[in-house]
């Protein structure tokens, strides 16, 4: 049994917009010569709260919206936030790559399909097409 963990992109912009709001929050405070023009010191230090409730609300989701993909012989188990998905292998007509890597997707027929996204997905792909190989017959036996 293979476990894998796909984790999101970093969240880079958001983490920019929370950088100005706290910077141009911080900026405000500082030009209000602390507590001389009031509205310019409660208005500055909204503004920086709002830049450091978005870091932590961005990294908190970030965290959140890891997946776990458990892949064994008779097929996969994807952990996720919203529940698990299960699959078997024999229902897997083809698996397909994105071309940036980012995206895993699994085709059961012409209709239904399962798309993995995260940074670690070409990790995924070489066990995924290992265990495919077993369940079809071809190659040799997993070492795993």
């Amino acid at each position: 049994m293979a476990t894998h963990v796909l984790r999101p992109a970093p969240p880079l912009r958001s983490y920019l917009v929370a950088a100005i709001l706290s910077t141009l929050g911080a900026i405000m405070v500082v030009s209000s010569g602390f507590g001389k023009n009031p509205w310019l010191l409660v208005f500055g230090a909204l503004v920086m709260a709002d830049g450091l409730v978005l870091v932590l609300v961005t990294t908190i989701s970030a965290y959140r919206a890891r997946v776990n993909v458990d892949l064994d012989e008779s097929g996969y188990v994807i952990h996720s936030r919203e529940g698990d998905v299960h699959g078997t292998w024999d229902k897997v007509t083809r698996v397909t790559r994105s071309a940036d890597g980012t995206e895993l997707v699994f085709h059961q027929g012409e209709e239904q399909r399962l798309v993995l996204i995260g940074r670690d997905v070409t990790v995924l792909e070489s066990d995924v097409a290992r265990y495919l190989d077993k369940n079809r017959g071809y190659g040799r036996e997993l070492g795993i």
